[in-house]
Parts: C-alpha cells; sequence; structure tokens
C-alpha cells in the first residue's frame, strides 16, 4: 500500500472517530486587536496583534493595552498564555529572515513588560508557548513557500517545525517533529496555537476549524495525531480559561470568540 493510501486512511480513521466532538460559540466580543491571538485569566481575557495586547474585562469593555510601534523591538505577537500569574507571548520577526524568535512577559495586572526571553537565530518562528509539569514546550514553526526567497534565504518547508522541550531554567532538552498527516493538513502553514493538558497538545493552525491532538510517541521523536475536534474558529492563538471554555478569534471579522464544549 503507497503511503499516500496509509496516510489518507488513517485522516478518514480520525475524522469518524472525533466528528462527534466539537466546541460550540458561547460569546462573542468585538476587538479590534483580534488579529493573532487570545491569552485568558480569572478576569480578562487579552486580544494580541502584531505588536498590541489589549485588556478587556468579561463585559468587552476594554480597560488597558500596550503597544510598541518599533517593529526592532517588537515585529510580530503569535499567541499568549498565562502562566504563574504572568502573561507569555510568543513573539518573532516573521516574515523576516534569517528566522528569530523570544518570549516577552508581561505584568497582567500593570500592563508592564517585566522580561524577555530571547532564543535569536534559533529553531524558526516562535509561535506558541505552554508550561508543563516542571518544564516548558515552545513551537518553533516553518512554512512552505516552494522555495520562496527571501533576504536571499531559502526559507524551509513547513516539516522543519519543531516542539522543543526547555527545564524551568529554559535549557534545552530535547524536541520532537510532526507526524506527516498533520503537515498534509497544515500546508502551506504551520502550528499557531496550543493547549497542553493531560499530557496532550491541543494545536490549532492557521485555516482549519479544528483542535489537532497530538501525544508523545512510545520512541523517536515524531509526534502522534490521534485525533480532532471541531471549533468554531479559524486556528490562530488560542487559550483554555478556569471552566475549560476555549476561546481564540476571528481574525477576519476582529472578534474573539469564547466557546463550550459539548459531544
Amino acid at each position: 500500500m503507497s503511503r499516500f493510501c496509509i496516510v489518507t486512511i488513517l485522516m478518514l480513521v480520525l475524522s469518524m472517530s472525533t466528528s462527534a466532538r466539537e466546541y460550540q460559540t458561547q460569546k462573542t466580543y468585538s476587538c479590534p486587536e483580534a488579529k493573532q491571538g487570545v491569552a485568558v485569566d480569572n478576569n480578562h481575557f487579552y486580544a494580541i496583534a502584531n505588536h498590541t495586547i489589549a485588556k478587556y474585562d468579561f463585559d468587552g469593555k476594554k480597560v488597558a493595552e500596550w503597544n510598541e510601534d518599533d517593529e526592532n523591538l517588537i515585529k510580530h505577537f503569535d499567541g499568549g498564555i498565562i502562566i504563574d500569574g504572568l502573561l507569555y507571548c510568543s513573539h518573532s520577526n516573521y516574515p523576516d529572515v534569517p528566522m528569530a524568535s523570544s518570549i516577552e512577559i508581561f505584568d497582567p495586572k500593570t500592563m508592564k513588560h517585566v522580561r524577555t526571553i530571547s532564543f535569536g537565530i534559533d529553531s524558526g518562528s516562535c509561535t506558541w508557548v505552554v508550561r508543563g509539569k516542571d518544564n516548558f514546550y515552545v513551537c518553533f514553526a516553518h512554512y512552505d513557500r516552494n522555495g520562496w526567497k527571501c533576504g536571499g534565504e531559502i526559507l524551509k518547508d513547513n516539516s522543519w517545525t519543531q516542539i522543543v522541550e526547555y527545564d524551568k531554567n529554559w535549557q534545552r532538552r530535547q524536541a520532537w517533529i510532526l507526524p506527516a498527516e498533520l503537515l498534509a493538513e497544515l500546508h502551506p502553514n504551520s502550528l499557531s496555537g496550543c493547549i497542553f493538558k493531560d499530557g496532550k497538545f491541543y494545536c490549532t493552525g492557521h485555516d482549519a476549524k479544528k483542535l489537532f491532538i497530538l501525544e508523545f510517541p512510545p520512541y523517536g521523536m515524531r509526534m502522534r495525531l490521534t485525533g480532532t475536534i471541531d471549533i468554531p474558529f479559524s486556528g490562530q492563538g488560542i487559550a483554555l480559561d478556569n471552566e475549560n471554555c476555549l476561546w481564540g478569534i476571528d481574525r477576519k471579522k476582529k472578534r474573539v470568540i469564547k466557546a463550550s464544549f459539548v459531544q
């Protein structure tokens, strides 16, 4: 049996086994900053654009904003997550090359920047960060551009995307690549958002209205795609609140969407 047939059958099985699982829209908010992703804590959500973070209460009122107009400092936020009371924002110089990345950390109470974790020119464009038990996982994305040259460099395709594990001191431990069937579905893009829960990665791409469930392999370096869940928004940066509601954005309509799980 050909590799193409195997991948096609696997995708069909996954689709059939998970079709009844979905998130449905519970509430929407109009937010002009809803361009890259959203983060959420107990009392507020944070709409994230390329170089702007807007803080809103749950009534949809903007209460604060952080912005940096100098693209030499902040070029492209991709999303955010609240970890231990701080807002961690994934950041890269996309679409510039060489690809360079950092994580920018903010105090969400004051909306002041408190720390940078700079990766420099490393594994790709940082699109998300999540917290493990005593570690961090960071996605470094690559995108298919059919040999497209930018700044004299031929970009790598999305198979170069990696999920990298760091210890609590931000020392690299190990890394994994993505399964071929997921790369085919994400083409020409890569992973854009993620929630890490119960040892699984619930990931979004840039276009599909799906969560892709990734699990660690029993051995080797390639993650396993074990299911999908339908969601009411087209990928980008996502968040999970303390009531297990999923938050995302509709970038075309500039909306933040809160969704609840049904089965």
